[in-house]
């Protein structure tokens, strides 16, 4: 490639050939970055092959891989580059065992104002899910250990990569990690989506039962995973539990649950509440309506039932949620 170009003239490059594609030679003009000195072009050009769905790059993303290993505390700061290359990867489902073996075992400890940062945790679920997808045979084994890992974006991405198994070995974990608990309730909450992913039918019951945790976070991030799924089963378990809880905040999250399954069902009974409930229930339920604001029907609805309330503080929350 001659003299590399400056980071600021390579990133300027990279989005050039981003937004016309059709215009370079991929393997010519952008695999070259993936090898730049500035970590920063290098996660800039894996992003771009992402993005553009390059497989004919994927082994130039390999290839890139161990050469951002060599000394990457000082060359790939915050873990950027390595993290990109392996993202990009892992999407293209392409079978790089040794990239994928490589990072779920790098730790990079970095420097902050307070104790060190691993900056390599979100890469080590990254590759979790990368074996996962490549159906490696040790991918299970490797997940269970990340499970453990002291970092949370570790464990985070072994419970995504284990509901991508298509096992009964994975939703056999991502229960037992859902029951024993974490010190994140981001985690918790990825078990909850997960299973859902996995094993919708059999995993329903089991992540309601969450609805009625002692622990808030963990009963609205049950309720959340179980609007995220959009099964027209999950309605009546979130409706049991908003009937039986007096807890303020989980019943507006429950609401807004509810509204995020998109079902006719669901919407009906939130404007039902809007129409019948006391105040603070209705201000829940706008709020939780307020995700249908370009929906025309459901706008037109809520219109007419503030016009009948004359209510200023639903008519404000209105105003400002869904716009004039």
């Amino acid at each position: 490639m001659g003299k590399r170009p400056s980071t600021e003239d390579a990133l300027k490059a990279i989005r050039a050939i981003r937004d016309a594609p059709e215009n370079f030679d991929l393997k010519r003009d952008l695999a070259p970055f993936l090898l730049h000195k500035s970590n920063h072009v290098a996660a800039a050009a894996a992003d771009t092959v992402g993005r553009l769905e390059a497989v004919a790059l994927a082994q130039h993303l390999a290839d890139a891989f161990p050469e951002w290993m060599k000394n990457p505390s000082e060359r790939d700061l915050r873990c950027e580059a390595l993290t990109a290359l392996a993202k990009t990867l892992a999407a293209m489902d392409h079978p790089a065992s040794k990239v994928y073996m490589a990072g779920i075992r790098h730790v990079q400890k970095e420097a902050s104002f307070g104790p060190s940062v691993d900056s390599a945790a979100a890469l080590r679920g990254i590759c979790a899910q990368g074996l996962v997808r490549m159906s490696h045979p040790d991918a299970l084994l490797e997940c269970v250990t990340l499970l453990a890992d002291p970092e949370t974006a570790a464990r985070a991405g072994a419970a995504r990569a284990l509901s991508e198994t298509g096992q009964q070995a994975g939703v056999l974990l991502l229960r037992y990690k859902a029951l024993i608990g974490d010190k994140d309730e981001e985690v918790t909450a990825e078990c909850f989506a997960g299973l859902l992913r996995l094993a919708p039918a059999e995993s329903l019951e089991f992540v309601a039962s969450f609805l009625n945790s002692h622990a808030e976070e963990i009963a609205e991030r049950a309720a959340l995973a179980l609007g995220e799924s959009r099964l027209a089963a999950a309605f009546p378990l979130l409706q049991k539990a908003w009937e039986e809880t007096a807890q303020a905040t989980l019943r507006r999250t429950l609401l807004l649950a509810m509204a995020m399954l998109r079902q006719d069902e669901a919407v009906e009974f939130l404007l039902t509440r809007l129409a019948e409930d006391g105040e603070k229930s209705a201000l829940d339920a706008l709020a939780a309506l307020s995700i249908y604001g370009r929906d025309d029907s459901v706008r037109n609805r809520i219109q007419e039932i503030l016009a009948k309330r004359k209510s200023g503080a639903l008519q404000r929350a209105f105003e400002k949620d869904f716009g004039t």
